[in-house]
């Protein structure tokens, strides 16, 4: 299968013309298609041809364009955890108290999350067949967060926890919010929507968190 993939591809790159450009336009238009194909059907269910039949292109452009489905991949994820990021940490004061940073911090982070249907699919289900891409984005999408843990422990409105200890159970809680789309037939009967779900337990497990590492929740 893989030596498959490998001919197809080369098949593809020697079709397609050098020297040719794909403009701005094409490019958001083949990411588009593919994100929303691997929402749908993950990254190892969708194929090249999926892509560009998708997005009403030849598989040439698709492959000017990115040369592979690795590389579209890691551009539609770069441009999720830009968004995240900015949201998140355009959501604070700087002059606020270190707890209350944190929870706008995290709430925000983990409400963007949970909407973004290529998070949910490939974070939840694919996750273990990206750990090192994942793994690099998380890392610098939890540093800021791991800063500003520092500095509310230095001001003495944290507990003197370990810090990489507290953004363990943060990206620990995330995969589990990942998880609760799995709970909508229980929700049928309820008049509630999963996305109110999500908010629910945020705001328990942001309240619960900051209560047991905060100063004033141990006081």
């Amino acid at each position: 299968m893989q030596a498959k993939h490998i001919n197809d591809m080369h098949y593809i790159a020697m079709k397609s013309p050098a020297g040719i450009q794909v403009s701005d336009k094409t490019k958001e238009i083949i990411l588009s298609a593919a994100k929303e194909l691997f929402a749908q059907k993950g990254y190892f269910k969708t194929t090249y041809a999926d892509i560009a039949r998708y997005a009403g292109v030849n598989q040439a452009t698709v492959y000017r364009a990115f040369k592979t489905k690795e590389n579209i991949f890691r551009n539609l994820l770069e441009e999720e955890y830009h968004i995240i990021k900015q949201e998140s940490y355009g959501a604070y004061a700087a002059d606020e108290p270190t707890p209350q940073k944190l929870k706008k911090i995290i709430t925000t982070n983990f409400t963007l999350t949970t909407k973004s249907k290529l998070l949910k699919y490939i974070l939840h289900d694919e996750y273990s067949q990206f750990r090192s891409i994942f793994n690099s984005r998380d890392k610098s999408a939890f540093e800021e967060i791991r800063s500003i843990i520092n500095e509310g422990i230095a001001k003495g409105e944290l507990t003197a926890e370990d810090p990489a200890y507290m953004l363990a159970i943060l990206n620990s809680f995330r995969f589990c919010l990942l998880s609760l789309y799995r709970t909508e037939p229980m929700l049928a009967a309820s008049k509630y929507s999963l996305d109110h779900l999500v908010e629910t337990i945020n705001a328990i497990f942001v309240e619960g968190f900051l209560k047991y590492f905060s100063r004033e929740g141990k006081a």
